[in-house]
Parts: structure tokens; C-alpha cells; sequence
């Protein structure tokens, strides 16, 4: 099926049919003859809607990466990760894992389905993007001990009015995915908040609030050299200029496909956020944390 066909399919339909990747896929990366070993994988992580995407899909650009887009049937070979299916009790699935979750055998399997999946595409790298992994971070690393995380922020009003524009179209708290961070905040402090959230922009400032901050806290015990921190700002105003910095740290040699497209492709199309009419709740959602970021809060 095309990529155009299958994105006009109903999210519904497409979620129900996601489970059919593990029956093509598995078979696959259990037989598929590896010979390259997988060395300093790549993985982009941000709050959803803070720029993952298009970062990532810039990157892939570069030929000597392999760029698997949210490859959710690779992770569910521990069931915990899979927020998503509507199958799936609360209890059964997990928003944070740590280093102590992973398994040997589920580890072994993940890493393996990523090595073929760089084999078969003739690359030399893995670059993988799954804003999710922003509350995994600890689990990640334990699985590939050798990864390079490049996190990307944005302004938390303009992430979370994205994600109400997709949320009041049906197409963002699906499977459990609300209940779970809910339960995150919760755990973390951060329940009195809860109240505050009365429609979808407030959910997504909670949504942002949780996830960076779970982001930060993984990434701040690693080596710095295995750590970039990107801003989405600065993403927007000189894009060739942020993918060098990524080449750099990545140790890669300058690509002219991905400077191009770089150019080319990034640009603004919302407005930048600003603090008019915010209402007190959502400042007290966010209102510290983007200080804390250096993004306008008062």
C-alpha cells in the first residue's frame, strides 16, 4: 500500500491494522542475515509536536543514516511500550520505563530488529524518532549503551496548541495514552495540576510540562558528549546552521543533500507563540518551567 493510500485510511482503521507489522516484520528480523553491527545509535526525542519530524526527516537526508520514523512493532517486543492499542489495559502498558524494565531477551530482540533494519537499507547508522522516548530514556540507554540522543525543545504554548488542534480532531489521546499521563503527573508531584485541565491546550501544556521534564532528568546522567540539545527556534531561523552542529556531533561528514534540503524545506508556518490570553490556569500548568527554558512566561 502507498504511503498516500494508507494516510487517507481512518486513524481507527490504521490502528487497527498496526498489529499486522508484527506479523510481517518479526519473521523477518529473526531470519535476515546481519554482518554490520550496530554502532552509536542516533535517537531523536522532544515532546510531541516540538519539532521531531521535521528534524529528523532533514537529518535523514544524510546517507550514511537509516531513518525508521516511530517504529512502535520494534519496542513492543516489550509489551509495556505499546500506550497506544485500545486492546490494552492501563495496567499492561507503561508511559516511563527505566533501566531496570528491560529484559535480555526483549533487549536482544530490539536491538537485533534495528541492526537489520540499517543492514537492509545499506546504511550505516541508525537514526530513530519517537517522541515517547523522551520518558524512556533510561531504558533506551540501557538497551544500547553506546546511543547519542539529540533532543529538540519548543515553546510549550506553541506545542500544546498544536496538540489541541489535533486532539479536538480525535487524532491525538487515543488507546491510553491520557490515563497514563495522568497517572505520570500524579506519581511525579504534579497532580494538583490535573484539575487545571479542563480542554485540550491545558492537557497539552500538562503534556509538555511532563515530558520535557522527564527528558531532562534522563539525559542529565549521561556523558555530555552523548547529549545534543536542540531548539526548535533556532531550527526554524538557520537550518543548515543546526545541521552541521549535528553533523559535527555526530562525527559525520558534511552532506550537501541534507544542507539542501535543510534550506529548502524548514520554514515557520504558525505564528510564534506569545502570552496574550493565557488564562492563570495555564500559566500555573507551564508558567515555571518555560522560565526555568527561557521562554516567555509572564
Amino acid at each position: 500500500m502507498s504511503k498516500p493510500l494508507r494516510k487517507r485510511l481512518p486513524r481507527a482503521v490504521r490502528q487497527r491494522f498496526r498489529p499486522v507489522k508484527h506479523l510481517i516484520y518479526r519473521p523477518l528480523y529473526r531470519l535476515y542475515p546481519i554482518t554490520a553491527s550496530l554502532n552509536r545509535p542516533v535517537f531523536v526525542i522532544g515532546c510531541g509536536r516540538s519539532g521531531t519530524t521535521i528534524l529528523a526527516t532533514t537529518l535523514s537526508q544524510h546517507p550514511y543514516l537509516v531513518y525508521l520514523q516511530e517504529p512502535r512493532h520494534i519496542w513492543a517486543y516489550e509489551p509495556r511500550t505499546d500506550i497506544w492499542s485500545r486492546t490494552k489495559e492501563v495496567d499492561e502498558t507503561r508511559l516511563s520505563l527505566a533501566a531496570g524494565d528491560v529484559t535480555p531477551e526483549a533487549a536482544a530482540r530490539i536491538r537485533r530488529a534495528f541492526g537489520v533494519e540499517v543492514e537492509r537499507h545499506g546504511g550505516q547508522r541508525l537514526l530513530e524518532k519517537l517522541p515517547i522516548n523522551n520518558f524512556r530514556v533510561p531504558f533506551v540507554d540501557a538497551i544500547f549503551p553506546d546511543a547519542v540522543f539529540i533532543h529538540i525543545l519548543r515553546n510549550g504554548i506553541e506545542v500544546a496548541r498544536s496538540i489541541a488542534r489535533l486532539a479536538d480532531a480525535g487524532r491525538w489521546y487515543g488507546g491510553n495514552k491520557w490515563s497514563l499521563l495522568a497517572a505520570y503527573a500524579r506519581q511525579r508531584g504534579d497532580g494538583d495540576l490535573l484539575a487545571l485541565c479542563t480542554d485540550n491546550f491545558t492537557r497539552g501544556l500538562l503534556e509538555w510540562r511532563v515530558s520535557v521534564s522527564a527528558a531532562l532528568e534522563g539525559l542529565a546522567p549521561l556523558d555530555p558528549d552523548r547529549v545534543l540539545d536542540a531548539r526548535y527556534e533556532n531550527l526554524l531561523a538557520d537550518p543548515v546552521g543546526l545541521c552541521r552542529r549535528v553533523e559535527d556531533f555526530l562525527a559525520l561528514r558534511p552532506s550537501q543533500e541534507l544542507e539542501t534540503y535543510a534550506a529548502t524545506q524548514i520554514a515557520r508556518r504558525s505564528p510564534p507563540a506569545g502570552t496574550d490570553g493565557l488564562t492563570p490556569a495555564a500559566r500555573q500548568i507551564a508558567g515555571d518551567l518555560l522560565a526555568q527554558l527561557g521562554y516567555p512566561a509572564a
